[in-house]
């Protein structure tokens, strides 16, 4: 199955709203195949316009504003502002020792150093042959998740774990998918709402993307066989109402 069968797959499965987003991390700038974007902006912009518009767009953290984003995917060692939990307190939490917890429970590539010099983001159909991004990221509602958590369990029973706090979300599910190579759930954070567009509705799910191409349709369609994991779900309508006499078929 090519990208672009691929994604209309999916999109038709789980009634998507937007595109899936196919996201490729590079060691090198020089291997990317386009530009960063000429101004700054941050991850969940580029994110946006792949996932609503189908534009593809590459960045370097020179270009990037939001360091916590950055540091989530690896382009930059996360700064110790972040690290020792400082940027949270006022924000999020008056204690420091909390908010050194709140800032270590977010999963992010750069806690362990710069680890790529550029990435680019792109709608998985625009994916082409010879490609091998990193991680497919997809924008969905609760019930869609959870016809996505059942997909990832289909073959190992294996439970989606999140580490997020609802800070920095989208982006270090990125980084985790790309890190530990599994897929994973997060709740958007107020960044990704603000900058990225991302409704209140919204939660974003992300895996490895060749566990995507390799099973995720057709786990979708496994776990849609017994008919309780489907979108739309259908309503109950086997009961008998009662009604007022008025509006009541009276019997002879």
């Amino acid at each position: 199955m090519n990208p672009k069968e691929l994604s209309e797959n999916i999109v038709r499965i789980l009634h998507l709203e937007t595109y899936p987003v196919a996201v490729t991390l590079y060691e090198k700038e020089e291997d990317m195949p386009r530009h960063p974007l000429p101004h700054k902006h941050n991850f969940c912009q580029i994110v946006s316009m792949a996932r609503t518009a189908s534009r593809t767009n590459a960045s370097v953290p020179e270009k990037m504003i939001c360091a916590f984003g950055a540091a989530s995917i690896g382009l930059i060692e996360t700064p110790e502002v972040i690290r020792s939990g400082a940027a949270a307190v006022g924000a999020y939490m008056d204690d420091p020792v909390a908010a050194k917890n709140f800032m270590n429970n977010v999963y992010k590539l750069g806690d362990t150093g710069k680890k790529y010099a550029g990435v680019m983001v792109q709608a998985l159909a625009d994916v082409e042959e010879g490609q091998n991004p990193d991680v497919v990221l997809i924008y969905c509602n609760p019930l869609q998740a959870m016809r996505l958590i059942h997909a990832n369990a289909y073959d190992t029973g294996e439970k989606i774990t999140a580490d997020t706090v609802a800070e920095g979300a989208m982006c270090s599910a990125v980084g985790f998918a790309a890190g530990e190579k599994k897929a994973t759930i997060g709740f958007p954070c107020a960044g990704d709402r603000i900058f990225g567009g991302t409704q209140s509705y919204e939660l974003v799910f992300a895996a490895p993307y060749d566990w995507v191409q390799e099973k995720l349709v057709n786990n979708l369609e496994q776990t849609a066989k017994g008919g309780f994991s489907v979108i739309p779900i259908s309503p109950n309508m086997n009961w008998t109402p009662a009604m007022p006499s008025a509006y009541t078929i009276q019997q002879d």
